[in-house]
Order: C-alpha cells, then sequence, then structure tokens
C-alpha cells in the first residue's frame, strides 16, 4: 500500500513523511547490516517520492543525512531538545527541522534562543497531556518500542505505564494545568518563530483529529479541555475540565506564562481545580472519601457548562452519573434519558438509566430500558446481561437464563456471568447445572467466598453434606484472609 500512499500524498501536494522515531531498536538497532537495510528501505521509498524523514537515533540522523541526499530530515519530539546546545548538535549531525521538547512549549525565551542560535525551522508539539517533566517518559516510550516483541508479558503491579502518572496526578490533581500544553488563543505567542505546530492524534479516531485541528486552526475553543490533550496518563483520572472557566475567564496562559512556580502563596491553580475541573476518582473508586464531595462539585459545573452547550449529549450523561452517585435516582433518570434524547446510540446513557431503575427496585422500567437499548445494539453482550440481571430480580429465572446464555455466546466475559446463571438454576431447582455453572465462576474468581457457600447451599439440596460442609469451610477461610469491608461484600445473588 505503501507506493500509493505516497503516490496520494504527492497529488494532493502532502509532504509524505517516513517516522523512525522509536526510542530503542533493540540489542541490533546499530549493527551495520541492520542499518543497511533501514538505507536501502528509506532509498526505495525516496525513488517513490518520500520527501521527508522523522528520526529520534542520532546516529541515524547523520547515517541517512550522509547516504541519500535531497531528503529532508526532521527531529523527532522524542529526542527531547531542551537546550541550545543539544539543538546545535542535531543540526550539525544534519537535522533540518527541529522538534523542540514539550517541556520547554512555556518558555518563550529559550525557544526563541534555539531558533536565533540554530537558524532551523522550529516545530512544537501543542497538545502534550503528559506530566512536565514526567519521570517515566523514556521509560514509556521504551516500552512501546518493545512491547510488541512480548505482548503478553505481565507489567509491574498489573499496571500499564500510563497508570503510573495517574499516580502522581491523583496525589496533586492541580499538576494537569503545569502540563505544557498550548491552548488553541495562545499560538499567537508563537506564530512569529515557530514554523511548525504538530498535534498529537496518532491513536484517536479521525473524528477527534477534526476535532483538535479545527480548534487549532481557528485559535478558538470552547469544552471540555481534556478532549484537546493527547495521554492516556492523565485522562483516567480527569473526567472534565471547562475551558471556557479555564482558558478564557481566568486568562490562564498569560498567568502561567509569568508563574513563578511558588505554588505554596499562589493558589491560582487550586481555584481552577475547585471552580472548572472534575475528576473521575469518583466514578473509579465508589469508597473513595471525596466522593460526595466530587460528585456536587460535578454537578454544580455540569449545569453551568450546560448553559453553554445545551444540546451535548455527553454532558447530560456525565450529569446524571453526578446524580446517581449522590443517589439523586429521579434528576439522574432525568437526564439519562435526555442524552438518549439528544444521542439515541449511546450505549452507555441505557446501561446508567437502566442502573437508575434497579438502584430505586423499579425493575420493570429497567427491563423497558434493557429491552428498547437491544433494538438499537441487538449484538452487545453487555445489555443482554443487564437484561439477565433485571429478569433475576423480577423472579423470571427462565427468561434470565435465556439472556444470560446469550451473554456467552456473544463472548462478554468478567461479567459474573456464570454466577448469575448459577443462581438461575437454583431458584429453579436444577442444582447440578447450577454447581457446574458456579464452578466456572470459581475458576475465573477463585478468590470470591460468596460462589463456595453458594455452592454449599447446592450440594446440599442434592443431599451431599459432606461436599457442602467442603465448599462453605473453603469459603469461610477466603472471608478470613481476605477481610474484606461489609460494603465490598458481593450481592448474593
Amino acid at each position: 500500500e505503501i507506493p500509493e500512499i505516497i503516490k496520494k500524498c504527492n497529488s494532493l501536494n502532502i509532504k509524505s513523511q517516513l517516522l523512525l522515531n522509536a526510542t530503542c531498536e533493540g540489542e541490533s538497532g546499530l549493527e551495520k547490516n541492520f542499518f543497511s537495510k533501514i538505507i536501502d528501505y528509506i532509498q526505495k521509498l525516496k525513488s517513490l517520492g518520500l520527501k521527508s524523514i522523522i528520526v529520534t537515533n542520532p546516529i541515524y540522523i547523520s547515517e541517512i543525512k550522509r547516504s541519500i541526499r535531497e531528503t529532508q530530515i526532521e527531529s523527532s519530539v522524542n529526542c527531547y531538545v531542551k537546550t541550545v546546545e543539544h539543538a546545535l548538535y542535531l543540526k550539525d549531525l544534519g537535522v533540518d527541522i527541529l522538534t523542540i521538547d514539550r517541556d520547554i512549549n512555556r518558555n518563550i525565551p529559550l525557544i526563541k534562543e534555539i531558533k536565533n542560535k540554530t537558524r532551523l525551522k522550529i516545530r512544537m508539539l501543542l497538545n502534550e497531556g503528559c506530566l512536565r517533566n514526567c519521570p517515566f517518559r523514556k521509560m514509556h516510550f521504551n516500552f512501546i518500542a518493545h512491547r510488541r516483541l512480548n505482548p503478553k508479558a505481565e507489567m509491574v503491579n498489573g499496571f500499564f505505564c500510563e497508570k503510573w502518572c495517574m499516580k502522581i496526578f491523583s496525589k496533586d490533581p492541580a499538576k494537569i494545568f503545569s502540563v505544557p500544553f498550548i491552548p488553541p488563543d495562545a499560538l499567537k505567542y508563537y506564530t512569529q518563530f515557530i514554523d511548525y505546530f504538530k498535534i498529537s492524534s496518532r491513536d484517536s479516531p479521525t473524528s477527534l483529529i477534526e476535532y483538535r485541528l479545527k480548534a487549532y486552526i481557528n485559535q478558538n475553543f470552547n469544552g471540555n479541555l481534556l478532549l484537546l490533550l493527547d495521554c492516556s496518563g492523565s485522562s483516567p483520572y480527569f473526567r472534565y475540565i471547562d475551558s471556557l472557566r479555564v482558558l478564557k475567564e481566568n486568562n490562564f496562559f498569560k498567568k502561567i506564562l509569568d508563574c513563578t512556580g511558588n505554588c505554596n502563596e499562589c493558589n491560582y491553580c487550586s481555584k481552577l481545580m475547585n471552580e472548572a475541573v472534575i475528576t473521575d476518582s469518583y466514578f473509579l473508586d465508589p469508597f473513595h472519601p471525596i466522593r460526595i464531595k466530587e460528585s456536587k462539585k460535578a454537578v454544580k459545573i455540569y449545569k453551568r457548562v450546560l448553559k453553554t452547550f445545551p444540546f451535548d449529549g455527553a454532558i447530560y450523561l456525565d450529569l446524571a452519573r453526578a446524580h446517581l452517585n449522590l443517589k439523586n435516582y429521579e434528576e439522574a433518570i432525568k437526564t439519562a434519558n435526555k442524552a438518549i434524547e439528544l444521542n439515541p446510540k449511546n450505549i452507555d446513557a441505557y446501561f446508567l438509566l437502566g442502573s437508575c431503575y434497579e438502584q430505586i427496585k423499579r425493575n420493570n422500567k429497567a427491563l423497558e430500558v434493557y429491552k428498547k437499548a437491544l433494538m438499537i445494539f441487538p449484538f452487545e453482550g453487555a445489555i443482554y446481561l443487564g437484561l439477565a440481571k433485571t429478569y433475576f430480580l423480577l423472579k423470571k429465572f427462565k427468561s434470565a437464563i435465556k439472556a444470560a446464555n446469550k451473554v456467552i455466546t456473544l463472548n462478554c466475559h468478567g461479567s459474573g456471568i456464570y454466577s448469575l446463571l448459577g443462581s438461575c438454576y437454583e431458584r429453579v431447582g436444577q442444582y447440578r447445572k447450577a454447581i457446574e455453572k458456579f464452578k466456572k465462576e470459581e475458576k475465573i474468581s477463585p478468590e470470591d467466598a460468596q460462589i463456595n457457600f453458594s455452592l454449599a447451599r447446592c450440594y446440599r439440596s442434592i443431599g451431599q453434606v459432606k461436599r457442602a460442609k467442603k465448599e462453605l469451610n473453603k469459603g469461610v477461610g477466603k472471608l478470613k484472609l481476605t477481610k474484606l469491608p461489609k460494603e465490598n461484600a458481593r450481592n448474593p445473588i
């Protein structure tokens, strides 16, 4: 496909680029034969019309420059250029366009000095969403470079790299404002000395790429600031940042350019946190001590934002979540219905609405919601799961069994589906089938004591008293080991 891609780029007067921007090529990266293959590959692409190469490895820069003439070489943002000296080194190696490190984005005097001393064209990444001076960055990019070699390897503490960044944000959420992104309306500060602006979006859907592109072309943005930022390290912790309140009403960029770093006296970022930022902690951890406080703040901010964006279904959905967290069920139902009205294909809105009805024991209404959702999403296993749970609560066990089996057919795992099926079979007196399903669930969740208690009941029902006692003791042993707080006990179904 590459020859056709390059040909298409040339016909549209778009500069085709080859990315050689991995931060590590492995043990063979500097071997003569390996590098010869890279040079041969570049020459082949150049014969097809390739115009530019983006490179991280400085040795590759000089060798490509020497071997392949009339090819533009650009330094990758992963070269981490933060000083004039570093920039001059890359210029001497053969770089034509220099991409500065995102950490100096807001240091305008330094960027101007790099421009003046190197006399190179400068590129800047605009929508960085990672921590400034992130301690995990090099490790993260090395991880990406090598992940393809062992994609199933178990991570430290079961975390992906992004989760480590999230732990820092969770300790000090106001650090989101020191992230070195450039707001769309701040491009005016850079247009005299930055030649190219780069928007990070390679892993994003086309609609989001277009959304970001329009914001920066128009140099204006109102909405959720998180939609501009490209970083999976911050996105799990934050839910919404009101850009209107931050960027315009509080003159964010002008203030941040004059920042002295004296946070104890300033409190500017803390003020923004209180007025404009909704964290996701209360969604991720239902027992978080600030859950109620954050939910109340979320309601206040979302209601204010809806005055500017009255037809944004996503905001109504998030408002409904906040109401649900506060147990304002009627308000949650009202706003979830509004979210569905504005976007009938938002599957999360149906889940939330069904959950609201379940919480207030209006299970027939929940059933109605899930059936409506199935008309739009006929192959969505999670909806069948909601349906199965609701049938169970309505004591329609045969219907629950049918819906639960559909969940398994659609390969929707990790949902406690075998436990649910076991409970259904137990209720209709099919104890051996119930035992079979509970055993399957135990393989998935071996630490769950409730499964052993359910097995004990079923074995007792078919007269296998010794097996029942064994399962009962096993369950009690698990409870002693885990010492789970009362709130964490699973629903007995």
